[in-house]
């Protein structure tokens, strides 16, 4: 069984985010600025706190060949070997993949630590129609990333 989850450093720069948010909060509230600028820092603050909760609950076990997905709105789960399609959806800041079967789909993105680790297991494990759609991922586009 292995464990993949959201790295470190990304959890620490959210939750940095979320302090601060909160010190931006209260130099609004110093400052006697109007009610309107305390509903946005509250909206914001919000927002960062629920995007630390997804950060913190995301994560996907790769075990016996079935791949479970568990993230803050529920789990998924899909065998690598009845996996038809790969997408690889290149953004700006990470890759992401779309791992489907017939029935369901699973999007596993680059944030995840050891993601490169996770590829080559991948080629290893899928069936020779879609190891060809990860020969679009290398090592060093993943670095990149």
């Amino acid at each position: 069984m292995i464990v993949y989850k959201v790295q470190k450093k990304l959890v620490w720069l959210m939750s940095l985010l979320l302090l601060l948010s909160f010190f931006f909060t209260y130099s609004v509230y110093v400052s006697d600025f109007s009610a309107g600028a305390m509903v946005v820092c509250a909206v914001m603050i919000l927002f960062l706190a629920y995007n630390l909760a997804v950060l913190l609950s995301k994560r996907f076990i790769v075990k016996e060949g079935v791949i479970h997905q568990d993230t803050l709105l529920g789990k998924k789960e899909i065998d690598m070997k009845e996996i038809e399609e790969i997408g690889v959806v290149n953004l700006r800041w990470r890759l992401i993949l779309i791992l489907s079967d017939p029935y369901k789909f699973v999007f596993i993105s680059s944030l995840y630590a050891n993601f490169e680790e996770f590829i080559d297991f991948m080629r290893s494990q899928v069936s020779d129609s879609c190891k060809g759609q990860l020969d679009k991922i290398s090592h060093k586009r993943v670095r990149r990333k």
